[in-house]
């Protein structure tokens, strides 16, 4: 099974993004510089890396082992993630991790100018917006949308995302669909989701 695993890291100061990035490289792990477009914790510097395996027990050894390495050189791990393709549903209701709610979440890959028409065009269906701020073209931007109790919900909702920006001429340059089966600390996307 392909996991995907995010760790956060506090806010970077611009003198830390350099050691950041050069640490990923050599982890071979990728950098994302989130930005939310609101909520509490706006920058959410994060490390993404792919694991294949069968069992969970593998990603939280890697997990640690790159934790270890960015604490090790003054970084401070304030989330960890991991996520299976969504189609794996059947987590979703017998949870992969003992005491954890899963949830899915998609995010969809756009190019707009216009930042402030994107957001009022998701307002209504529970997409939320973010930006990688590593990329060079300023006008890429993420909708998510995160469902906790349906399925059924959820692909709506993706449904409506993507028929709203299919009529204000937004192309989907990428979208990913996925079940979320652990995170350490959901409160960080309070005030954005």
């Amino acid at each position: 099974m392909e996991f995907e695993f995010h760790v956060t890291l506090s806010d970077l100061s611009p003198q830390e993004k350099q050691t950041f990035i050069r640490i990923c490289e050599e982890e071979n792990v990728k950098p994302v510089l989130i930005e939310l477009d609101q909520g509490e914790h706006i920058h959410q510097p994060m490390i993404t890396g792919i694991v294949h395996s069968e069992d969970f027990q593998d990603v939280q050894r890697i997990i640690e082992e790159i934790s270890i390495t960015f604490r090790n050189n003054g970084f401070t791990v304030v989330r960890t993630k991991v996520e299976i393709p969504a189609k794996e549903e059947r987590f979703f209701k017998q949870p992969m991790v003992p005491q954890y709610r899963p949830y899915f979440e998609w995010h969809g890959k756009v190019q707009v100018e216009d930042v402030n028409r994107l957001k009022h065009i998701c307002a209504g269906t529970g997409g939320h917006i973010s930006r990688n701020s590593l990329h060079k073209n300023g006008s890429i931007r993420f909708v998510t949308v995160r469902e906790y109790e349906h399925a059924d919900h959820f692909y709506r909702s993706v449904e409506e995302i993507h028929n709203i920006l299919q009529s204000n001429q937004i192309e989907l340059i990428k979208q990913q669909y996925e079940l979320c089966i652990y995170d350490s600390r959901e409160e960080l996307d309070r005030g954005w989701i």
